[in-house]
C-alpha cells in the first residue's frame, strides 16, 4: 500500500506558480477589451452594455465594474487593447521585412491584419460613437494622437515615401479611406468580394507613386 501513495505522489500533476494579483488583474481586464471588441463587431455600439460585456468576458459584474465603472471606460481601454494588437503586428510585419517593404506588400499587409479582421469594425463603430459620446471621445483622441504619427511613419519608411510630405499625407489620407471603405463594405455584405478591389487600388496607388516620381 505504501509503494501504491508513493506511486501517486511521483505522477501527480506539478501544480504551476500561483499568479500574483497583477497577473490576475492584467488578465481580466484583458478578457474584458477582447469581450467588448467581440460584441461592438457583432452588436454594434448601441446595442453593447457592461453587463454583456461581463457576461461575455465570464467576469462578474463587480469586477467589471472594479476595473471599468462606465462604458466609456472599458471601451476605450478595449480600443486601446486594439491598437496595442496592430502595433505588434506592425514591429513584426518591419522585421519579417528587413524595415523596408514594396507598396504593394505594405497595403496587402494593412488589408490583411488591420481592415479586413472583424476587430476594425469595432474600431469604426468607436469612432462612429465618439462624434456624440464626448467622454469616450476624449479617451480616443488621446489615444490615437500618438498612433497616427507612428502608424503613417511606418508606411513611410517601409515604402519609401519621403518625398513631399504634404502629398504623402494626401496619398496617406486617400488610402485609408479606400481601406476603410472595403472594410464596412466587408461588414454589411457577407458575400462581398475585396480581392479584386484590393488589387486594382494597389495598381491605381503604384501607377499615382510613379507619376508623382517622375514630376
Amino acid at each position: 500500500m505504501q509503494d501504491v501513495d508513493i506511486a501517486k505522489e511521483t505522477t501527480a500533476p506539478a501544480k504551476g506558480p500561483r499568479r500574483t494579483h497583477a497577473q490576475r488583474s492584467t488578465e481580466t481586464r484583458q478578457k474584458l477589451c477582447e469581450a467588448a471588441l467581440q460584441l461592438l463587431s457583432e452588436l454594434g455600439y448601441e446595442r453593447v452594455t457592461t453587463a454583456l460585456i461581463a457576461q461575455r468576458a465570464a467576469v462578474s459584474k463587480g469586477a467589471q465594474t472594479h476595473h471599468f465603472p462606465t462604458k466609456a471606460d472599458v471601451l476605450a481601454a478595449a480600443f486601446e487593447h486594439l491598437l496595442a494588437g496592430w502595433k505588434e503586428r506592425r514591429a513584426h510585419f518591419l522585421q519579417e521585412q528587413g524595415g523596408t517593404s514594396t507598396l504593394d506588400t505594405a497595403l496587402r499587409y494593412l488589408w490583411r491584419e488591420v481592415f479586413s479582421r472583424p476587430d476594425y469594425i469595432a474600431a469604426v463603430e468607436l469612432m462612429l460613437a465618439a462624434r456624440h459620446d464626448l467622454q469616450l471621445r476624449d479617451k480616443l483622441q488621446v489615444q490615437l494622437a500618438t498612433w497616427t504619427v507612428a502608424r503613417d511613419d511606418m508606411f513611410r519608411r517601409a515604402t519609401g515615401l519621403d518625398g513631399d510630405l504634404e502629398k504623402t499625407s494626401t496619398f496617406l489620407s486617400l488610402n485609408y479611406c479606400v481601406l476603410r471603405g472595403m472594410a464596412i463594405y466587408d461588414g454589411i455584405n457577407e458575400r462581398s468580394d475585396n480581392g479584386p478591389v484590393l488589387e486594382l487600388w494597389i495598381s491605381m496607388a503604384k501607377s499615382h507613386i510613379q507619376s508623382e516620381a517622375r514630376l
